[in-house]
């Protein structure tokens, strides 16, 4: 997948960030979620780490379908590496795999946004 690709499917959170998170997120916490979102989208494979380390640290579920974007279609197989590890932190892999099996990736980030879009601290 290009870069290119990656940011249209990274384009989908960013909408749903900017409108249904919108209710459920505070003005700073819906910022910082974006900045670290777009920080994904970077080209140097060291920012993105940094950005995926700071998502799973969180452990919100909202962040879920934009690491799943990056551990599938990030052009650098390190970073979709370090993607997959942040998964491993929020979700249980049987259930991503059932989300996201026999769909592409604008489909499988719909699916994860609409079981995981929403910003509560994991339990």
């Amino acid at each position: 997948m290009t870069a290119d690709q990656l940011k249209a499917c990274l384009k989908i959170v960013d909408e749903y960030v900017r409108s249904a998170a919108g209710a459920l997120i505070s003005g700073i916490d819906r910022m910082t979620f974006q900045m670290l979102v777009n920080c994904l989208k970077s080209e140097d494979p060291e920012a993105v780490k940094e950005a995926i380390d700071q998502l799973a640290r969180e452990g919100r579920p909202a962040a879920i379908p934009p690491l799943y974007v990056v551990s599938v279609a990030h052009p650098h197989p390190w970073v979709r590496q370090q993607a997959k590890g942040g998964l491993k932190s929020l979700v249980e892999e049987a259930e991503l795999e059932e989300l996201t099996r026999g769909k592409d990736v604008q489909d499988a980030v719909r699916a994860l946004i609409a079981r995981f879009g929403h910003y509560k601290a994991k339990n």
